[in-house]
């Protein structure tokens, strides 16, 4: 992915790895510039266009289909546009994919968002103005601050497989690319730097006046 020229930035896709902080650095970027954040609203958005349930909108969310077993396909009234029960259904994992893929658009259109994971950086990746992000840390970084958000888990590092290998899976079998792979990022930023400095970074290279790095 390359620029030849100075691109004005209107929305930003932030995808991380497992514990890397990358969903708080999204919540401070959209802070800083003024913009909408698009994470757990994007499922509210696709529960909304489907007339489902928020909480079976969130089991389905960046999982692949051969990892959970389908449930009673819904949007059988001519899509989401369409429906007007209102009525609680289940929804089918190839339609949840669908449905938030239309929903990633819808808000890249709008723009002055910032869409956390949900491998955004595939589904906008021909878009023009969009800056796409990729935020890692060391592992052992991962595992601290992942036992920190699940002190309940016994198996920390056992949880950050799990997870990777979904994001893994997620991104190969509806995207057809490597969840991680750098070409498809414009900025990749090891968080150990700070959450705070590396969103400041990010609205920099959006373009946004910044006070500058303590």
């Amino acid at each position: 992915m390359t620029m030849s020229h100075m691109t004005n930035f209107n929305v930003v896709t932030i995808a991380r790895e497992y514990g890397s902080g990358g969903c708080e650095i999204g919540q401070q970027l959209a802070e800083m510039l003024g913009w909408e954040l698009v994470d757990r609203r994007l499922l509210e958005r696709v529960a909304a266009l489907g007339k489902i349930d928020t909480e079976s909108a969130g089991a389905a969310d960046e999982q692949a289909c051969a990892w959970w077993e389908r449930v009673l396909r819904g949007f059988r009234c001519g899509g989401p546009e369409h429906c007007t029960s209102g009525l609680n259904i289940g929804v089918d994992r190839d339609e949840q994919q669908r449905f938030t893929v239309r929903a990633i658009q819808e808000a890249g259109k709008r723009g002055r968002c910032v869409i956390v994971g949900r491998c955004a950086q595939c589904v906008l990746r021909d878009q023009p103005g969009v800056l796409h992000v990729l935020v890692w840390a060391p592992l052992r970084e991962r595992l601290e601050r992942l036992k920190l958000e699940h002190p309940e888990e016994r198996d920390v590092a056992g949880l950050l497989r799990r997870m990777d290998a979904e994001q893994a899976r997620y991104a190969h079998e509806y995207f057809g690319c490597e969840a991680c792979d750098r070409k498809l990022f414009h900025l990749c930023l090891n968080s150990t730097i700070g959450l705070e400095n590396c969103a400041r970074l990010i609205a920099s290279a959006v373009g946004q006046q910044q006070p500058a790095l303590t």
